[in-house]
């Protein structure tokens, strides 16, 4: 059990495998509601450690990304260190709705990040077709040989599980508060938000809910901050 207080607690990363009839592996990292504010200067900086050194083949971003002015400069670092990754995809957060979006949109397309809200794109990588849609689930999706879908907010997946390989979301922060946890989720978050978990499996669809890295009201007990890291890999059966 842990008590945090303030903004320079570390992060954990937690790494999941899926095996698919594909190839190769392929590395897909996913980071979440940031919520920088003038004191983002020690997270920003750890994270451009750990990304470099996880060297993801395709990052996405959930959303909730800068909560102060202050943040923008830490936010703008954070991005200009994405940009020497090829293929880097974001969407938008209930925050960065309130924030402005007019703000924050050019630091995307100054650095080369596709903006994917409400958006699908298809990606070559290493030689594989990847579908990734942001913020929009879809009932019918075409062939790929991963299909991602990359939300902010949960959403109950159970009618899209074939539909997908993998779906990331965030947003909920594990509550912030955790007594206790089990299969079914983060209590007592739990009670109030269904998909207050860290994953489940629903048809074919890893369902994977990050805890986030950053709080408006900096304070977690034993609920550490995270990013999420996927490795597909080659079935061999």
């Amino acid at each position: 059990m842990k008590l945090e207080l303030g903004y320079n607690a570390t992060f954990e990363i937690r790494k999941e495998r899926y095996a698919l009839p594909i190839h190769q592996d392929l590395k897909v990292l996913y980071l979440s509601d940031l919520h920088l504010n003038g004191f983002g200067a020690s997270l920003v900086s750890m994270l451009c450690v750990e990304i470099d050194n996880l060297n993801p083949d395709i990052i996405l971003l959930g959303g909730d990304y800068v909560d102060t002015k202050k943040g923008m400069v830490h936010f703008e670092l954070l991005l200009n260190t994405l940009s020497a990754h090829k293929h880097v995809l974001a969407i938008a957060g209930n925050h960065d709705q309130w924030f402005g979006l007019e703000k924050l949109h050019p630091l995307f397309l100054k650095n080369n990040i596709v903006w994917l809200e409400q958006q699908s794109i298809v990606l070559e990588v290493k030689g594989l077709k990847v579908r990734i849609d942001g913020n929009q689930p879809l009932h019918k999706t075409s062939f790929a040989d991963v299909s991602i879908l990359c939300l902010h907010k949960p959403i109950d997946m159970s009618e899209y599980g074939n539909n997908y390989h993998l779906a990331l979301a965030g947003h909920l922060h594990g509550c912030q508060f955790v007594f206790w946890q089990n299969i079914k989720g983060l209590f007592p978050g739990r009670f109030f938000y269904k998909w207050n978990m860290l994953k489940t499996q629903l048809g074919n669809c890893l369902y994977l809910i990050s805890k986030g890295l950053g709080d408006t009201l900096p304070i977690r007990y034993n609920c550490p901050k995270d990013i999420i890291f996927v490795t597909f890999t080659p079935n061999r059966d």
